[in-house]
């Protein structure tokens, strides 16, 4: 799913800044993915691309919202929201997996590879909430 939405967002972000890290994000989500693959393996389990439900959602929501906005600059607003809203999900399955990690036997190395991807989701919704509260403030001017 992020490597659909993600680069359509893109395209409709006015915001230099948000246009960056959604960017970067996308790059990061490629080796999130790969890494995961591996994590599956570890676990002698086949990776799949299922969509998780919340984050889809989240998604159409988006969709149905986003060309309702006239003014390019509340809509990076909107688009910052929603892109923060799904990296919240983001971190809070790797949470659940690397709380499952030792009732499983993850793997110290599976272990590792899962607490980057969160910490890089986690640095990313980061980045997102900065340019959120920045574009707001710039609503003011």
């Amino acid at each position: 799913l992020s490597f659909e939405v993600l680069p359509q967002l893109q395209k409709v972000i006015e915001s230099e800044g948000l246009a960056s890290t959604v960017a970067d994000h996308l790059d990061q989500t490629k080796e999130h993915a790969a890494r995961l693959e591996r994590v599956f393996r570890a676990l002698d389990a086949e990776p799949s691309s299922n969509l998780s439900p919340p984050v889809e959602k989240l998604a159409q929501h988006h969709d149905e919202l986003a060309s309702t906005f006239n003014d390019g600059r509340l809509a990076d607003v909107f688009h910052a929201a929603a892109a923060a809203a799904t990296e919240h999900q983001e971190v809070a399955a790797y949470d659940a997996l690397l709380a499952l990690g030792p009732p499983v036997g993850l793997a110290d190395d599976a272990r590792e590879l899962l607490e980057r991807n969160r910490s890089e989701d986690g640095e990313a919704l980061g980045r997102l909430e900065v340019e959120l509260k920045r574009l707001a403030g710039d609503l003011r001017t």
